[in-house]
């Protein structure tokens, strides 16, 4: 499921830092791919001693990854860095995109950056989008790990479900401590459904435990659930920012087989304001192995 990964690197994200957050071979990771991606203007000539020196880093970081005993290729492209990163992760038949987020903007601002944006809306394969951010939760080895509290945010649809797998294996792999998260869409219900509402919650509370005896069953450290109602999106970020959680996983409608970009408007606010690493997967296409 996650045996080749292609890291974006921009070079802004310390080495060790990188080291602590990349899934590694708990979860299958043999391969990883070291992108760079430079754009300079067409009528730019790149200096052959800028090139060395980008080329000698990559292949310094190339050897941390090493390592830690997985095989590390380096791709340095020219191009438009979306796409050319987009192309690469095709050529590569790869299980995952990392990619940064290095934005800080306010509380209504965006807190990722276009790369990593045009990335989300146009792949088709799983982006784990990673973030600085100050984990509160116990005081363990590596404090800020990115899989020590993890939250999964479900509509109980076939995407969700596949995150869900996604998550299983992590949770399992780590023993990670889980809440499984669902919210009753305000939009949806109100205002003819309202009523139905405590049915709605004894059905998807009911749906969560199944879950959360699962992850129990099969290694989960320890697993708790929530339901809410409102907004999705905003109850979503409100738990995920609240400084108990390592990791958001959540499903998010890619392309599939339809020619628009739609990321989906939770993910994609999300995506904009969340402020710990997201894992987001989209529907698979048939044939597509991760």
């Amino acid at each position: 499921m996650f045996e080749r990964l292609l890291l974006a690197d921009d070079l802004r994200f310390d080495p060790s830092f990188l080291m602590n957050y990349l899934p590694g071979k708990e979860l299958g990771v043999r391969e990883i791919i070291l992108c760079h991606a430079i754009n300079p203007p067409k009528d730019f000539t790149i200096d052959k001693v800028f090139f060395s020196r980008l080329r000698e880093e990559l292949d310094k970081r190339a050897e941390l990854f090493a390592s830690l005993g997985l095989e590390c290729k380096v791709e340095l492209v020219r191009g438009e860095p979306a796409g050319a990163i987009l192309r690469l992760s095709e050529s590569h038949d790869v299980s995952m995109i990392v990619v940064g987020s290095h934005h800080s903007g306010g509380p209504r601002g965006s807190l990722i950056g276009s790369v990593s944006y045009s990335i989300m809306h146009e792949t088709v394969r799983p982006v784990f989008l990673l973030r600085k951010y100050s984990y509160q939760g116990p005081a363990t080895r590596g404090n800020t790990a990115w899989n020590r509290h993890i939250l999964y945010a479900t509509d109980f649809s076939q995407t969700a479900e596949e995150a869900f797998l996604m998550l299983e294996r992590i949770a399992t792999a780590y023993h990670s401590k889980v809440t499984l998260f669902h919210v009753h869409d305000k939009a949806r219900i109100d205002p003819y459904l309202r009523h139905m509402l405590p049915e709605f919650d004894r059905e998807d509370k009911s749906r969560l435990l199944r879950l959360k005896e699962h992850l129990e069953a099969n290694g989960a450290s320890e697993c708790a659930f929530q339901v809410s109602y409102g907004v999705p999106a905003q109850r979503i970020l409100r738990l995920a920012n609240s400084g108990e959680f390592s990791l958001l996983v959540m499903g998010c409608q890619g392309r599939g087989f339809i020619p628009e970009v739609f990321l989906g408007s939770t993910a994609n606010a999300v995506a904009r304001h969340g402020q710990i690493p997201v894992l987001f997967v989209p529907h698979r296409r048939s044939g597509m192995a991760w």
